[in-house]
């Protein structure tokens, strides 16, 4: 149940990492296919077989029964295989194995794991008294799930059959197991009850937040809000289990792919017909094979070489029923296939590891001080010789390569003449935004040419435009677009 191969891969440094995945034998396509493949290759050689004995019995007897027969099966073969890409397979099977990859991963991310609940009770209902709190809320939590695993894995529900095996795994206890069977009873066992065990939880926390074990409301919120997802979880199993992927579509996929096959135990036969040529009285007289001008009355394309093994059809086989056993395999995640999800691992760890958390007792030790004490961490911390040798650089980003000249990196400041000058003539009213850019543009330019000598201009007091004058701004504010333009000629010039 749910094979690992991801160690065998770890680098893809070596030739054919994948190929020797190849070899594997749980969980693969060798073992998913092999029975098939099987059948698929004893049908095309018994019909091969059964052809090429009654051509060599009939050969040179045209015209009898015997012949008339292989030329009908000759002629159906040529049908077979002028019509079977007529059948959507890759389209079909693709769309359909991808919905149910798309389930199957749904659903094992909705697999409820009670690590944040029980992290939470350790830290929020601490100490001694509330110890047996936490193991219960913990107990019922499992329970829960364990309940709705019933419900959908055939491995778990052949572990814990009844509520008896429960009760004697310590799982639950005899008054709760009354109280079960009770609701069972009133539901006539049409509804799933895993949600019984988180309400009794939920109970169990509203007492400890009564008796002020738990300091704050928020804190009470977030444990219930740990229980809420423990039973939105087994919801979405249960959801999963019963609506399932219409049932059409899976007959339509089945059916697809062994009727394209069952057409391809045909279609792909070698056949040798008949070869006949055309008399000077207009009949057809039947010649040995190869003879010049002569055909054949089936259709058959004779250029096609005879190869006892159909190799590329095999390769086809492997590959489209190789697809639809994904598809049988991930349909249900909580079967008894290679691949399937062990539901049984989950309940062990979920159970002892939960206890784990919750069962730990508050330390009076006093805190050991930090390793490296008021010392800052290196950049780096040591390798062995095996991890040096794969170390990576530091990661690189976008731009940590760039560099700007000094130039460039010249801040917008606005006590600077040339910005001065950029914002009067950006004042009109009736400037244009292309008018605007155009100004921008020549005084970017002329900083890029003569940043020092404005600088220096501006330490001798010289300033190295023309300053303008309060007339001048206020004749600059109603000019007409044309003028800007001519102001930024005379700008450009002055550059």
């Amino acid at each position: 149940m749910t094979v690992t191969y991801i160690q065998h891969v770890h680098t893809a440094g070596n030739v054919g990492t994948f190929i020797r995945l190849l070899r594997m034998w749980k969980g693969g396509v060798a073992k998913g296919i092999w029975k098939d493949l099987l059948i698929y290759v004893g049908l095309y050689a018994g019909i091969s077989i059964t052809y090429r004995i009654g051509r060599y019995w009939n050969e040179g007897l045209p015209g009898n029964k015997e012949s008339a027969v292989l030329a009908g099966f000759e002629r159906f073969c040529v049908f077979m295989d002028r019509f079977d890409e007529y059948i959507p397979l890759g389209f079909i099977l693709g769309f359909y194995v991808t919905q149910v990859v798309n389930r199957w991963w749904t659903q094992v991310m909705a697999i409820p794991w009670v690590d944040t609940l029980c992290m939470n009770l350790a830290s929020y209902l601490p100490g001694v008294r509330m110890k047996n709190t936490r193991r219960l809320i913990t107990r019922w939590a499992m329970l829960a799930n364990i309940l709705t695993l019933r419900r959908v894995s055939t491995s778990v529900v052949k572990r814990f059959p009844t509520y008896q095996h429960l009760v004697e795994t310590g799982l639950m206890t005899e008054k709760e197991m009354k109280k079960l069977e009770q609701l069972d009873n009133t539901t006539e066992g049409l509804h799933a009850t895993a949600w019984y065990p988180i309400q009794w939880a939920q109970g169990s926390l509203r007492k400890a937040k009564d008796d002020g074990s738990i300091t704050s409301d928020l804190l009470f919120q977030e444990l219930q809000q740990n229980l809420q997802d423990i039973s939105s979880g087994n919801g979405t199993l249960l959801m999963y289990a019963w609506v399932n992927i219409p049932l059409v579509y899976t007959q339509l996929v089945t059916i697809a792919v062994h009727v394209y096959f069952f057409v391809t135990l045909f279609s792909r036969q070698y056949l040798n017909p008949s070869s006949y040529t055309i008399s000077s009285g207009g009949e057809y007289l039947c010649v040995p094979p190869g003879t010049a001008d002569s055909v054949n009355l089936v259709g058959y394309d004779e250029s096609i070489l005879d190869f006892y093994v159909p190799f590329f059809t095999i390769l086809q086989f492997v590959f489209y029923f190789g697809w639809l056993k994904v598809a049988e395999t991930l349909i249900n995640p909580f079967g008894e296939d290679d691949d399937d999800i062990d539901a049984n691992y989950i309940i062990d760890r979920n159970f002892q590891i939960g206890y784990l958390m919750v069962s730990a007792e508050d330390d009076d030790e006093e805190p050991e001080e930090d390793t490296y004490g008021d010392t800052i961490p290196p950049a780096s911390l040591p390798h062995t010789v095996s991890s040096y040798k794969n170390k990576e650089p530091a990661p690189v980003l976008p731009t940590d390569n760039l560099h700007l000249s000094e130039q460039a990196m010249m801040l917008n400041n606005p006590e600077h003449p040339v910005f001065s000058q950029l914002q009067i003539t950006t004042t009109s009213p009736r400037s244009s935004p292309s008018l605007d850019v155009k100004q921008n543009h020549a005084v970017i330019e002329m900083i890029k040419s003569k940043p020092h000598d404005s600088i220096l201009n501006k330490e001798e007091g010289v300033s190295s435009l023309p300053v303008a004058k309060e007339s001048d701004q206020t004749s600059s504010k109603t000019s007409e677009p044309d003028e800007d333009i001519e102001n930024t000629k005379e700008l450009t010039t002055l550059i």
